[in-house]
């Protein structure tokens, strides 16, 4: 048993605050000073004080010409305050992380796009010598809410495709549009219709193996199959495999920079009926209040302002 049951039987007479009343005594060496600090009368401090002595069987403060001495039992009491006191704020009053001192790595997982858009800010943000933190992304697998459960995982960044367990915790992070990606000298206009989208071959990006990806659940919806020609785990590979071919990538649009500085690439306008969607940072209700945690999910959410 943590506590034996005559211990606590003891415990429960004990009173908090009439330790607080007699260090305050004892450091102002006056009831009317402690009061007045106390924001308590004066009769309530002398009564508390009397009770403090009955608890402790001792006086623990004498009168003498300069205000309140304590007694030898006194002041190994108060020595024993000066100590145990700043332990029991630490327990009862919040608390807060500072990168700056604290020794921390998060373990997170996401897919690679959501990733791609994320990390190189948080890089830029805390990957100097002043910051004690650290990031460990893990690749996506299907067992990573199972993981965030267990606790093997600080965060997960997730779609916001109604599948969560539904005691999980979760906020939007920034909205996808889809756009599309073809090899720059490819025969494809500046944008395409679903009938154009779907004669193409397609490079599609899978991150879970036999898991529809969210186009061709789209597609479905409508009745549709787009043609895949090759599937790959990750946006940054398939984007390498696009020039010299004919292929059509689905791509996020937060990926659209790396488009952009690709000469060998441009964007095409997706087909309408491609909907947008969120991703959410996910976590676990145990470590909503956690200082490590919050502080966590603020630099997540201030990566993502930064990034979009």
């Amino acid at each position: 048993m943590f506590i034996a049951d005559m211990r606590l039987e003891k415990l429960r007479q004990v009173d908090l605050n009439l330790l607080i009343t007699f260090a305050v005594i004892a450091e102002e060496k006056s009831v009317t000073a402690a009061a007045s600090r106390l924001l308590l009368s004066q009769p309530a401090v002398s009564r508390a004080l009397q009770r403090a002595r009955v608890m402790f069987g001792d006086d623990l403060l004498v009168r003498a010409p300069g205000g309140f001495e304590l007694t030898l039992r006194g002041r190994e009491i108060l020595r024993e305050l000066d100590r145990m006191l700043p332990v029991v704020e630490k327990l009862v009053l919040p608390t807060t992380f500072d990168p700056r001192r604290e020794r921390s790595i998060f373990r997170l997982a996401g897919p690679d796009n959501v990733c791609t858009v994320l990390l190189p800010r948080l890089c830029r943000s805390y990957s100097a010598a002043h910051f004690q933190v650290g990031f460990e992304f893990l690749p996506w697998q299907a067992d990573a809410i199972e993981n965030l459960e267990r606790g093997k995982l600080d965060l997960i960044l997730h779609i916001d495709d109604g599948l969560l367990p539904a005691h999980f915790r979760s906020e939007p992070l920034y909205r996808e549009e889809w756009v599309c990606v073809v090899a720059r000298p490819s025969r494809f206009g500046k944008s395409l219709s679903l009938k154009q989208y779907l004669d193409a071959e397609h490079l599609v990006v899978g991150t879970l193996p036999s898991v529809q990806t969210i186009p061709d659940k789209q597609m479905e919806a409508l009745g549709k199959k787009r043609r895949s020609f090759v599937r790959v785990p990750y946006f940054g590979v398939a984007l390498r495999c696009l020039p010299g071919t004919e292929l059509v990538l689905t791509l996020t649009s937060g990926m659209k920079y790396l488009v952009e500085a690709d000469r060998s690439l441009r964007l095409v306008k997706a087909p309408s009926e491609l909907r947008s969607f969120h991703f959410l940072m996910v976590w676990h209700p145990r470590q909503n209040s956690d200082p490590r945690h919050t502080w966590l999910r603020q630099a997540i959410h201030q990566a993502a302002r930064t990034s979009n």
